[in-house]
């Protein structure tokens, strides 16, 4: 993969299946703090934005129903 997008140094060292964390607003309304959440890669794909291409990840996010869609920069690999 090559550099051509925000986000293309960190899509090309994840993988589908890869696990991932990455920084949400807690769901509850008394707390206002950022929580951990976790899932897994899906699928990584390239989106046309206004200020040109970046990468967004597909992710099945454990603990929630459904899958959400990321920004692939604001992800980091777990450990």
């Amino acid at each position: 993969m090559k550099n051509d997008g925000f986000g293309a140094s960190k899509a090309k060292d994840m993988a589908v299946g890869d696990l991932i964390l990455w920084d949400s607003w807690a769901e509850s309304l008394e707390v206002e703090a950022f929580e951990e959440k976790s899932g897994v890669i899906l699928s990584i794909y390239h989106v046309e934005r206004v200020q040109g291409w970046g990468y967004m990840a597909r992710i099945m996010a454990f603990g929630e129903d459904g899958e959400v869609h990321l920004p692939v920069i604001s992800l980091r690999k777990a450990k």
